[in-house]
């Protein structure tokens, strides 16, 4: 991006034109490279904020199933201690 702001900002200087209109045009590129920077920016912060969440959301399921597989373990082992007493 830089290099065709630059390209644009370097085409606007040699085109025969009042310094008035180039300055004004240097200004509207100006503005409109830092819009395209502030989009860029900010659907890469949402991206990165969708893959944090979803990773989240993955380990707390994954932890939640590793509980739950605790407790069944936890269940199966009692029941069985249980059987044995019992024998």
């Amino acid at each position: 991006m830089a290099g065709a702001a630059i390209g644009v900002a370097v085409g606007m200087l040699l085109a025969p034109q009042s310094g008035t209109d180039s300055r004004k045009k240097i200004v509207k590129g100006s503005k409109d490279l830092v819009d395209d920077l502030r989009t860029s920016m900010e659907d890469g912060i949402d991206s990165l904020r969708n893959q944090f969440e979803s990773a989240v959301e993955e380990t707390a399921k994954r932890g939640k199933e590793a509980i739950a597989r605790g407790a069944n373990g936890a269940k199966e082992a009692a029941n069985y201690a249980s059987d044995r007493v019992k024998a």
